[in-house]
């Protein structure tokens, strides 16, 4: 029989692919995944309020099927949050029960949702951030969020985190280290540029004073991601980065088209500061970069650390990274260099990470069933 996992993501579906979306496109290879999108209320404009948005779900992706649901206006308030949880665990049993198929567990990887009771299996609680010191970040209530991943720590079985620094409170459950993963784009036919590039969003978790330093060593930028910085006087500084005559900024593309634009390049950059909430990450751009083959330039991160490979460079303040990403252009290496990062990155794919989390939920990695 077909085992189905069961992924309640931080993000929806159709939001920009993190490690929600990779890890579940990953599990999909092996098992079916029912991924559940957070919530929406009923008076959302497009919101699905038809029976269809608490059955077994529309396919998304091959092997994945997504459940959409809805909760009362308000839902985010403590009682009414209650009640949405409520209707969603409602929803997530009858999606399964519906599949007819054998249920090996639950992964939430959502800040504020909770588990769906009567649910089989294993409970995994994936701590793809540090959620308490990110919440100001994401918009959210610490206390609220403190209060979910109290609750939900209480219930798990496993806890998975992308770092050990990740902050969780006190827990019976087992604790494991499950990173960010990439993907391993195809070889690259053309000879890369001696460019440097930022992938990513564009707000409070980089460091400013990297970027200011590297645009004005005159290095050519490529910078790929939306601004969405809060804070008036960094958008203001991220405007002016962005501005430059070295920056050319394409803004937000289709996940698809990144690997295209990292072929063109020799630099990859993560110019993360030096905060608790990126202390605790673990970016994703780090091994995407690597994975395109790309020298890659890091401030000094545990997760970067935690790689262990001379591969990625690190720099503790502005002027050394700058001076790293300046000799890094100017002599960006063979194409055996090149397959020399790409190799080290398929040790860290997203199929690698997935299997790891198939083993917590008890399964044995290996071709997905009929």
């Amino acid at each position: 029989m077909t085992e189905t996992v069961v992924y309640i993501p931080g993000s929806r579906w159709n939001d920009v692919a993190g490690t929600d979306r990779r890890m579940a496109e990953a599990l999909s290879e092996r098992v079916d995944v029912l991924w559940v999108d957070p919530p929406r209320s009923v008076l959302t404009k497009g919101a699905d309020r038809s029976p269809a948005a608490s059955a077994s779900g529309d396919a998304v992706a091959p092997g994945i099927r997504r459940v959409r649901t809805t909760a009362p206006p308000g839902f985010t308030r403590p009682l009414i949050a209650d009640v949405a949880n409520a209707l969603v665990g409602a929803s997530v049993r009858r999606a399964v029960a519906d599949l007819g198929v054998g249920c090996a567990g639950t992964v939430l990887a959502s800040p504020l949702q909770r588990f769906p009771r009567g649910v089989p299996g294993r409970k995994v609680l994936y701590l793809t951030d540090d959620w308490l010191a990110g919440a100001d970040l994401m918009g959210f209530s610490r206390d609220r969020v403190e209060r979910s991943l109290r609750r939900n720590a209480a219930e798990a079985d496993i806890i998975a985190a992308v770092t050990a620094d990740v902050e969780r409170p006190p827990s019976g459950a087992r604790e494991v280290v499950l990173p960010n993963g990439c993907l391993i784009p195809p070889v690259a036919e053309q000879a890369p540029e001696a460019v440097a590039c930022l992938v990513g969003q564009l707000n409070e978790r980089l460091d400013l004073r990297v970027l200011e330093a590297v645009r004005d060593r005159g290095v050519p930028i490529l910078a790929i991601g939306p601004l969405t910085a809060r804070d008036p006087g960094t958008r203001e500084r991220l405007r002016a980065f962005l501005d430059a005559p070295t920056v050319t900024w394409l803004g937000e593309i289709p996940p698809e088209e990144i690997p295209g634009r990292l072929a063109t390049v020799s630099v990859g950059m993560t110019p993360y500061a030096d905060s608790a909430f990126n202390r605790a990450s673990f970016p994703l751009k780090t091994l995407e970069y690597l994975a395109s083959g790309l020298h890659t330039v890091s401030t000094d991160l545990p997760s970067a650390r935690g790689l262990q490979t001379p591969l990625v460079q690190i720099a503790g303040d502005p002027d050394a990274f700058a001076d790293a990403v300046v000799a890094a252009v100017a002599a960006p290496g063979t194409a055996s260099d090149r397959e020399s990062r790409r190799t080290f990155a398929q040790r860290h794919s997203w199929r690698a990470r997935a299997d790891q989390l198939l083993t917590e939920l008890g399964l044995e990695p290996g071709p997905q069933g009929g």
